[in-house]
C-alpha cells in the first residue's frame, strides 16, 4: 500500500483526482498503460517482460532451436493488471 497523503478529514473530489493522477503518472513512467479511470479508481495494464539474455544464449547454443520457445513466449505473453484506488482520505492502495 502506497500512501501519498493521509488526512483526518475527507478531501474534496478535485484533490482526490489530483492524487490519483499523480499515482497513475508514476506508474505510467514505469511502463504501465491506463486501461480505464472511473471516479477515484484506475486500472493499469502492461505485458509481462521476457528475459532476453538467457533466451539469446540458449538460441545460440542450440543453433536456433530455442527460438521456437522464444516465439511461443512472445506470442503468449501474459498481461499484468494493477488497480489503483484513492479513498476519501487520500490514501492510495494498489491491488
Amino acid at each position: 500500500m502506497t500512501e501519498l497523503t493521509a488526512s483526518a478529514t475527507p478531501l474534496p473530489p478535485e484533490r482526490l483526482t489530483a492524487i490519483l493522477n499523480a499515482e497513475v503518472a508514476r506508474y505510467a513512467s514505469q511502463g504501465w498503460t491506463v486501461s480505464t479511470v472511473h471516479g477515484q479508481q484506475a486500472v493499469l495494464q502492461r505485458k509481462k517482460r521476457i528475459g532476453w539474455f538467457w533466451n539469446l544464449i540458449l538460441t545460440v547454443l542450440t543453433a536456433g532451436l530455442w527460438l521456437i520457445v522464444v516465439i511461443i513466449r512472445v506470442v503468449n505473453r501474459k498481461i499484468q493488471t494493477l488497480i489503483v484506488t484513492v479513498d476519501a482520505y487520500g490514501r492510495v492502495s494498489t491491488s
